[in-house]
C-alpha cells in the first residue's frame, strides 16, 4: 500500500506541475506585467499605494503584496506541516480554496481596473503559493527514496518549465487573434483565461494522501523499520550525522549546517533576483520595443531552454558532483547578467538571455534534492518554509527594482543583481567539500559515507526496475 500511494503522491506532483505553470504562466506572464504598467500609467482605479505615475513601482508594488503574505504564513505553515505530519494531504486539498478565491478576485480586477481588488487577488495567490508548496513538497520529498530524489527531483522542474512555456504560448496564439497590439481588452482576456484555469489546475491536489508510516521509522513516512544496528554500531540520526561530520566537513561547518547554507545562498541571490527578473518582460517590451506576440514567443523559449539546461546540469552532477554542477552553472549566469548590462545587438542579447535563464534556473532542482537528502522527514516542512522565506525576498526586493529602474534604467539593476548574485555563489562554495560527488553514497555509504536514513525507506522503484528508467 505504501509503495502505491507514494507512486501516486510523485504522478500527481508531476502532473500538477504542468497544469499549474501553465494557468500561472497565462494569467501571470508578460502580459499581467504589461497590465500593471498600463495600470500605473494613471488607469488604475482607486489608491495604489505607489508613486504616481511611477510604472516600474506599481509592478514591484504588486509583487511584493504577493510575495509578503507568503513571508508572513511562510513559517506558520512550515511549522503546521510539521506538527500534523498524517494530515497533510488535507492541508493542500485547502489550499485549492486559496487559488478559487485568487482567480474570483482577480478576474472582478481586470473588469474594473480597481488596484485594490487586484492586491487582494495577490493576497490570497501568496497563501495559496505557500500552502500548496509547503505541503506538496513535503510529500513529494517523502514519497521518493534516498539517493532517487535529484532525478526526479529534476523531472518535476522540467515539467514545470514546460508548463511555463505553455501558458505564454497559448497567450501569444489567442494574441495573434485578437489583435497583435497592446490594449487592455486584449491583455484583460488572456488574464481572465489564466484565472479561469488556475482553479481547475488544482484537480490533483484531491489525489495526494499521506504515506503511511510504519512502527520503528516515525521519521520516515515511506520507511520501513531499520534494521538492528551490529554491536557498537551507532543507530539513528545522531549515529548518521556522528559518520557524515567524521568524513565531510569544511572547517566548523558541518553536515547539519548544510540546509543553512542554502537558505543562505538562496537568501542573497533572491535579494537581487527580484531587482531584475519580473522586469525582464517590460526590458524587452519598453526598451527593444516588442509587440504582445514577440514577448509571449520569448517567454515561450525562455522556459524550454531552462527544460535543456536543467537536464545537462543533472547529467553532469553524476560525474562531477551536485554542488559543483549548481555552482559551475550559477556563476556562469552572473557572467551573462554582466553582459546583458551592456549589449546593444538585439540577436546577442537574445542568446545572452536565453542562456543566461538555463544556467540561472537549472540549478533549483539540484539544490532541492540536496536540502532534501540532509533533512530528516520530521524537519522538511519547517526547511520548505524557510526556502520560502528566502524565496519571497525576490518578491520583496522587487519593490526595490522598480525604484531603480524608475530612476536609473533597467540594465542599471542588472548589473547590481549580477554582484549579489556573485555574493550568493561565495557563501555557497562551503557544500563543495560537504556534499558527496556522488548521490548514492547518501544511500549505499560508499567510502564511509553516511547511508544516513535510506534502509528505512520503502523503494519507488519495483524489484527489476532500474532506477535511471523511472526517472527517465
Amino acid at each position: 500500500q505504501a509503495f502505491f500511494i507514494c507512486r501516486r503522491n510523485v504522478r500527481m506532483m508531476l502532473i500538477f506541475q504542468v497544469v499549474n505553470t501553465l494557468a500561472w504562466g497565462t494569467a501571470m506572464g508578460p502580459v499581467f506585467d504589461k497590465y500593471l504598467y498600463y495600470l500605473g500609467g494613471g488607469a488604475a482605479i482607486g489608491p495604489t499605494f505607489a508613486p504616481k505615475h511611477a510604472r516600474n513601482s506599481l509592478v514591484g508594488m504588486a509583487e511584493s503584496i504577493s510575495g509578503i503574505s507568503s513571508l508572513v504564513l511562510a513559517l506558520p505553515v512550515g511549522l503546521l506541516v510539521d506538527a500534523f505530519p498524517t494530515r497533510r494531504a488535507r492541508l493542500l486539498k485547502l489550499s485549492s480554496v486559496f487559488a478559487l478565491a485568487t482567480a474570483v478576485l482577480a478576474i472582478v480586477a481586470c473588469a474594473t481596473d480597481i488596484v485594490l481588488v487586484l492586491y487582494a487577488a495577490l493576497v490570497f495567490l501568496g497563501v495559496f503559493a505557500e500552502l500548496s508548496s509547503s505541503t506538496s513538497e513535503a510529500l513529494f520529498a517523502d514519497s521518493i527514496p534516498q539517493g532517487h530524489r535529484s532525478g526526479l527531483f529534476t523531472t518535476k522542474a522540467i515539467l514545470n518549465t514546460v508548463g511555463s512555456a505553455c501558458g505564454p504560448f497559448i497567450a501569444g496564439v489567442g494574441l495573434s487573434i485578437l489583435g497583435d497590439e497592446w490594449r487592455p481588452e486584449q491583455m484583460k482576456v488572456t488574464i481572465i483565461a489564466g484565472c479561469v484555469l488556475l482553479p481547475l489546475s488544482c484537480f490533483p491536489l484531491l489525489f495526494f494522501d499521506d504515506p503511511p508510516v510504519r512502527d520503528g521509522a516515525a521519521q520516515e513516512p515511506c520507511g520501513a523499520a531499520a534494521e538492528a544496528p551490529a554491536d557498537g554500531e551507532v543507530d539513528g540520526e545522531a549515529g548518521r550525522e556522528t559518520r557524515l561530520e567524521a568524513v565531510r566537513r569544511c572547517g566548523p561547518i558541518k553536515p547539519a549546517h548544510v540546509p543553512v547554507i542554502l537558505a543562505l545562498s538562496d537568501f542573497t541571490t533572491c535579494i537581487g533576483a527580484g531587482m531584475t527578473v519580473k522586469f525582464f518582460n517590460l526590458f524587452f517590451i519598453e526598451d527593444m520595443k516588442f509587440s504582445p506576440t514577440q514577448i509571449n514567443w520569448l517567454q515561450t523559449a525562455y522556459p524550454l531552454v531552462i527544460a535543456v539546461f536543467m537536464k545537462l546540469t543533472h547529467r553532469l552532477s553524476k560525474p562531477f558532483g551536485r554542488a559543483q554542477s549548481s555552482l559551475l552553472f550559477f556563476s556562469c549566469n552572473v557572467l551573462c547578467l554582466v553582459l546583458l548590462s551592456q549589449v546593444r545587438s538585439l540577436p546577442v542579447l537574445l542568446v545572452v538571455f536565453l542562456l543566461r535563464g538555463g544556467f540561472a534556473n537549472s540549478t533549483y532542482p539540484i539544490d532541492r534534492s540536496i536540502l532534501m537528502d540532509f533533512t530528516p522527514s520530521s524537519q522538511r516542512g519547517r526547511w520548505n518554509a524557510v526556502e520560502s522565506l528566502t524565496s519571497m525576498t525576490w518578491s520583496g526586493s522587487a519593490f526595490i527594482g522598480g525604484l531603480l529602474a524608475d530612476s536609473h534604467d533597467y540594465r542599471f539593476t542588472f548589473l547590481i543583481t549580477a554582484i549579489v548574485y556573485g555574493t550568493g555563489c561565495l557563501l555557497y562554495t562551503p557544500l563543495l567539500a560537504i556534499v558527496p560527488r556522488k548521490e548514492a553514497a547518501m544511500q549505499t555509504g560508499e567510502r564511509g559515507e553516511p547511508t544516513a536514513h535510506a534502509a528505512r525507506e520503502v523503494s519507488l522503484i519495483p524489484a527489476g526496475t532500474s532506477a535511471q528508467a523511472c526517472q527517465d
